[in-house]
């Protein structure tokens, strides 16, 4: 949740002391819901060769991100459009490229995992699979929102409620 948190903090662009163009935490909750079955196969795709056969980032993640991408279908396309305008991107681009862009945010929020990282990202995701999906909205949220407060004045604009 860490390596997704601090990900999505970093999409979100440059710090702003401007609290009308913030995120609230709910919301950054579910643009990070949203993102996660990309970074779900992004981190199997990298990690599968540092981790024992079997490991969850395998077959089981698949399934786990399928059942992610179709419960959050409906706010994909709008998080993509969240995140390219918190970071001064046109978000006319998108078009119906928004899941070929989260795969690229995806790739690139878990570019920096590396095989001794990738044990503790896949006993992550493995504990996350049970929850329901809205639970890791909840979740994200929280976690972003406590980041968000704590980063100060080079704080995301996430909303500090």
């Amino acid at each position: 949740m860490k390596t997704l948190a601090a990900a999505l903090l970093l999409l979100a662009g440059q710090a702003t002391t401007q609290q009308e163009r913030c995120i609230p935490p709910a919301e950054a909750g579910r643009i990070a819901t949203a993102l996660l079955p990309s970074v779900i196969e992004s981190l199997a795709r990298q990690c599968t060769a540092h981790l024992p056969a079997g490991a969850f980032l395998g077959e089981r993640s698949r399934l786990l991100a399928e059942r992610i991408r179709n419960e959050t279908a409906d706010v994909r396309p709008s998080a993509v459009a969240t995140v390219m305008s918190i970071t001064g991107q046109d978000v006319a681009v998108i078009g119906d490229n928004s899941d070929q862009m989260i795969a690229v945010l995806a790739a690139s929020m878990t570019s920096d995992v590396t095989a001794a990282q990738c044990r503790g990202a896949n006993d992550l995701v493995e504990a996350l699979a049970p929850l329901p999906t809205a639970n890791f909205a909840q979740a994200f949220g929280a976690v972003l929102g406590v980041a968000a407060s704590e980063a100060g004045e080079d704080a995301p604009p996430i909303c500090r409620e």
